[in-house]
């Protein structure tokens, strides 16, 4: 007789580790944000509006990084949903 098992109990570590990764970079942002957020009043010359464009752009960038892996991990979640639901009709059926 042929068996397989999907164990997908490392691919949710990796979903975890991902999204933990991802919360403590969100951390760090925020403690940059907050140190730069008086950049404008602290210092004159021109760099500073640059220093907004780039705060904004790495904003953005975090925000729609955190989304994409937010939904990945969501999806990957269901596949797993759905390999788990599959494997527990099909032992149903062999059962009888």
């Amino acid at each position: 007789m042929t068996s397989f098992s999907v164990d997908h109990r490392g691919f949710a570590e990796v979903n975890a580790l991902m999204s933990s990764a991802v919360g403590q970079m969100g951390t760090i942002l925020d403690d940059l944000n907050r140190v730069l957020k008086n950049m404008g009043q602290a210092t004159q010359g021109k760099a500073v509006p640059l220093w907004a464009e780039q705060q904004t752009h790495w904003n953005k960038q975090y925000l729609m990084m955190h989304g994409r892996l937010t939904s990945g991990s969501n999806a990957a979640g269901n596949v797993a949903n759905v390999f788990d639901e599959g494997d527990r009709r099909g032992q149903q059926i062999m059962a009888g």
